[in-house]
């Protein structure tokens, strides 16, 4: 038990950093998206000069924010779940379901890590249409938020597992909170 909670430390260690970082990306690229929505629309219908870039530049800030994103609204308890089953549930068998549902994330994250990888790297030699900028700094973006997604599901994941031996040290979504998220 010694050693999980070791590699639990390390983890959670890794994770505030990088959380903290993705949390103030995640806010710069909203800001950014709304600096270049709104530049198209002031050119287009002020200016009668349309900018050709500032669509597929907010497309692909957006493509960037999800994945800078998704982290933390995992690690917050923020996606979509259905409550009524875990909460209906003895705790030890709650944290049973909560790890298996880390552990599935876990696997589906070494699949959207793989095929990303191979997504981004088979775009390299593809350009964006107005910006002429390699469609590999788009599509990278997959497995790097896979890797992010992958170390919040697994910190998640150490922690149910502890969660079913000692129960009021496992997860408990209510508790998580994005606040939490600092490079302390």
């Amino acid at each position: 038990m010694r050693f999980i909670d070791f590699l639990l430390r390390k983890i959670q260690a890794i994770n505030r950093v990088t959380l903290f970082i993705c949390k103030y990306t995640t806010i710069l690229l909203v800001a950014a998206i709304t600096i270049v929505v709104c530049a198209g629309i002031f050119w287009r219908y002020f200016l009668n000069n349309s900018l050709a870039w500032t669509e597929e530049t907010s497309k692909f800030l957006m493509v960037w924010m999800v994945f800078t994103g998704i982290p933390l609204a995992l690690k917050s308890g923020a996606h979509a779940a259905i409550e009524a089953l875990p909460n209906a549930l003895p705790e030890k068998s709650r944290q049973t379901l909560y790890a298996f549902i880390y552990l599935f994330i876990i696997v589906l994250m070494t699949v959207l890590i793989q095929q990303g990888w191979l997504f981004a790297y088979n775009a390299r030699l593809q350009e964006t249409s107005t910006t002429q900028v390699s469609m590999m700094f788009v599509f990278i973006s997959m497995p790097i938020g896979g890797v992010l997604m992958f170390l919040v599901a697994l910190e998640l994941f150490i922690q149910a597992i502890i969660g079913i031996y000692q129960p009021q040290q496992g997860v408990h979504p209510r508790d998580l909170d994005t606040n939490q998220v600092t490079a302390e």
